[in-house]
């Protein structure tokens, strides 16, 4: 008897983009960022002046835009996932700090509704 071989198939996870370490590593540091910007004491984050709600929602859409473009159309329930459990990841860590940061369920549904637009 003869051994079949095995055929090894690349998984196709997005589209082949040129730089993609760069791309990927982008869209990291933009996390980062938002973390930062959203567990740091109170007085260390700038007031942008525009409606919280309005802030938390663009910066998930602007996050769920980017990686929605870095992965295929199939991925985006997971990209979908990953980033509600960044948003409830962290009101509940500034739930749990007393840094002068509150635990809002508007902030995690304003976050969803930024989803919400980027993949739709």
């Amino acid at each position: 008897m003869s051994v079949p071989e095995l055929e090894l198939t690349r998984v196709e996870v997005g589209p082949q983009l040129r730089l993609a370490r760069l791309w990927w590593g982008l869209g990291w540091g933009m996390v980062l960022f938002i973390l930062a910007g959203t567990l740091s004491p109170d007085r260390y984050v700038t007031d942008l002046h525009i409606w919280d709600k309005a802030e938390h929602a663009l910066a998930f859409c602007g996050l769920t835009f980017w990686f929605g473009g870095l992965l295929s159309r199939g991925r985006y329930p997971v990209i979908a996932f990953v980033m509600l459990l960044l948003g409830g990841g962290i009101e509940l860590a500034q739930g749990a700090m007393n840094w002068g940061r509150d635990e809002d369920v508007l902030d995690f549904l304003a976050d969803s509704v930024g989803i919400s637009v980027a993949l739709g």
